[in-house]
């Protein structure tokens, strides 16, 4: 549904979703070339030290755009443009699916970790890691490359005065910019 915002509040709920793409472009496919490179490297590779540094430092970077995100809109929700707080609140929506895919990413790592304790062999051992630790990039990537998608869709979306009618049924505009009752549950409902 299309708002009359004026253009210093849409600029500030871009914002929201310009943070959401610098940490899916930039952090999160660095997370992920690092750990795919990860399991390319030799043990006597002088890279080997560094792997994990690799990985976890882009994690821990994200992990705290994330937070950032979830304080900003509770932050806002509290006290801000209404506009502004819903875009912050729709980036926190999309931040719960990388969170998921996190956790599937990771549960699947802490698979191949264990079915690799469970061989006999170390050259099995590492072959069962490794398999999963390349199969456990899948789920983060499939989830950063529709995220992308989404949170671009949103900044355009920002940028017109635009909010998703999925998100005003929980998070319903002030009276002052619904223009009539009837008119906003009219079209939130089509």
């Amino acid at each position: 549904m299309f708002f009359p915002i004026a253009s210093p509040v849409r600029r500030q709920a871009k914002s929201a979703h310009e943070l959401a793409m610098v940490n899916l472009i930039l952090v999160n496919l660095l997370m992920l070339i690092a750990l795919l490179a990860g399991s390319f490297l030799q043990h006597g590779s002088p890279l080997v030290d560094y792997k994990l540094v690799g990985v976890l430092v882009p994690f821990f970077v994200s992990l705290a755009i994330i937070a950032f995100t979830f304080y900003q809109a509770a932050r806002l929700a509290g006290g801000g443009p209404w506009f502004v707080a819903a875009h912050w609140r729709l980036a926190t929506n999309r931040y719960k699916i990388l969170l998921i895919a996190y956790a599937v990413g990771a549960g699947l790592i802490a698979t191949g970790w264990l079915l690799s304790t469970a061989q006999k062999s170390a050259g099995m051992q590492a072959l069962m890691f490794v398999a999963l630790q390349r199969v456990a990039i899948a789920p983060v990537l499939i989830a950063l490359m529709v995220l992308i998608m989404l949170e671009s869709g949103a900044l355009y979306q920002a940028g017109r005065g635009e909010v998703p009618d999925s998100l005003l049924t929980r998070f319903p505009p002030p009276a002052d910019l619904r223009g009539g009752e009837a008119e906003f549950v009219s079209e939130s409902q089509s």
